[in-house]
């Protein structure tokens, strides 16, 4: 994937300002920006691969961090807005592992490497994510590794 991802994403921008989406035109800008910006950051031309996919999974995280902001202080609205654009840049993205997968996973890691107990918390969801390929939720990682490694 060299620059194609961004080229999906200006083009889909295109198309999106042609529909009359600002929403979706502003949301596919500001990832295109981010791309470029963290291109200049590292020194290259454009990122790829898992790069560029951390870019995408930063600004879903920033966004639903965000929609949570909003819930607690009672503004659905915009609550609602940053969830529009999770969806639109989760579009780009591969689909996320199941917990059934993350499950799996770690139970491969846990027996293969012979880990147990708490202090194996660590070394068990390094290499569960590893192995997942960045697709699962650091979160539901977490829980589930500390769920197999408790029992």
């Amino acid at each position: 994937m060299s620059d194609d991802l961004l080229k999906r994403i200006q083009a889909d921008a295109v198309t999106a300002l042609k529909a009359g989406d600002k929403d979706r035109v502003g949301v596919l800008r500001m990832v295109a920006s981010d791309l470029k910006k963290a291109a200049i950051d590292t020194g290259v031309e454009f990122v790829t691969g898992e790069a560029a996919l951390g870019v995408l999974r930063r600004a879903v995280k920033s966004r639903v961090d965000a929609a949570d902001q909003y819930e607690k202080a009672g503004r659905p609205e915009l609550a609602a807005k940053e969830k529009d654009e999770i969806v639109a840049i989760e579009a780009y993205l591969p689909k996320a592992a199941s917990e059934d997968d993350v499950r799996v996973a770690a139970r491969a890691v846990i027996a293969e490497k012979g880990l147990a107990g708490p202090k194996a918390m660590g070394a068990a969801m390094k290499e569960t994510l590893a192995r997942l390929g960045g697709t699962a939720d650091g979160k539901v990682v977490s829980r589930v590794v500390g769920e197999l490694l408790k029992g």
